[in-house]
């Protein structure tokens, strides 16, 4: 079994959930966020992912798998977004 890499992203409060989740998948891979085959439409609805931080006061965990990751996003203390990504690659 490969070694799997945990990465942490604590995105701006004016950057959409979903950007901000791309951006963490692809630090993740050490890859240009321009530059993934990935994209996060084909597999998540983008619109649904930014809506559940609108108003920053999520209290639940979202987790899922996408591009050879298992994506956790949790609320901190504020509500806010923290994105955590374990690569599998």
């Amino acid at each position: 079994m490969g070694e799997v890499r945990e990465f942490y992203h604590e995105p701006d409060n004016d950057t959409e959930l979903s950007t901000a989740v791309v951006t963490a998948i692809a630090k993740a891979h050490d890859e240009d966020v321009l530059e993934q085959e990935w994209v996060i439409s084909e597999d998540i609805n983008t619109d649904a992912l930014d809506g559940l931080f609108q108003q920053h006061n999520l209290k639940m965990t979202l987790q899922f798998e996408a591009d050879s990751t298992t994506v956790t996003i949790i609320a901190d203390p504020n509500g806010n977004p923290v994105i955590k990504v374990e690569s599998h690659r």
